[in-house]
């Protein structure tokens, strides 16, 4: 017996957030809410690292938007660094290596 299709990465695999809104009834997006958790962390690469640690620890959450992770210093938080990549690869799952990686784009994190 061959077993059913399964997707890459599983049957439940997340939507990009405007594809969502894109198929939503409303047009209207739903009000959000940004949690600003401030860490101690001395340097930026440190930062990024806690910030995608957090990240995998929270991806069963559905309300957690792991592609929206940034990292700011305190006195600039108007300059944001992406966490992870986030782009769309061919089999529409989302590159969860880190952002400006040289690697090809892949749905596993960097190891």
């Amino acid at each position: 017996m061959i077993p059913p299709y399964e997707p890459p990465g599983g049957i439940f695999v997340p939507l990009p957030r405007a594809a969502v809104l894109a198929f939503t009834e409303s047009s209207e997006p739903t009000p959000r809410h940004v949690i600003h958790l401030p860490v101690a962390v001395p340097d930026l690469a440190g930062a990024l690292e806690m910030a995608r640690t957090l990240a995998r620890s929270l991806t069963s959450t559905p309300q957690v938007d792991v592609a929206g992770i940034t990292v700011s210093a305190e006195d600039a938080q108007h300059v944001q660094h992406w966490a992870f990549c986030d782009r769309i690869m061919p089999d529409r799952r989302r590159c969860l290596r880190r952002a400006d990686h040289d690697e090809a784009c892949s749905p596993v994190d960097d190891p």
